[in-house]
């Protein structure tokens, strides 16, 4: 298992009534998302930030799970967990 931190680019918006063109100015949204890789194949990564290995009474868990498109992503950096 892994601690899986990822930089990526995502879409935001979506203005309240009419705005003047001349004022907008739009950025890039960049977003830092970490947890542990519960999934991944080739268009996808989903990372779980609240995880839980499993017990003699319960499965394997996550919590918060956010999928995010490979398209989207500026990097990706992996650290062992610690325990």
């Amino acid at each position: 298992m892994e601690i899986t931190i990822i930089k990526w680019q995502d879409s935001y918006g979506a203005t309240a009534g009419w705005m003047s063109l001349e004022e907008y100015s739009p950025e890039v949204l960049e977003i830092i998302s970490s947890g542990i890789k519960v999934f991944e194949n080739k268009k996808i990564i989903a990372l779980a930030p609240n995880y839980a290995k499993a017990t003699t009474y319960t499965p394997r868990q996550g919590n918060g799970i956010m999928v995010i498109p490979k398209k989207c992503i500026i990097s990706i950096t992996s650290y062992p967990l610690p325990c």
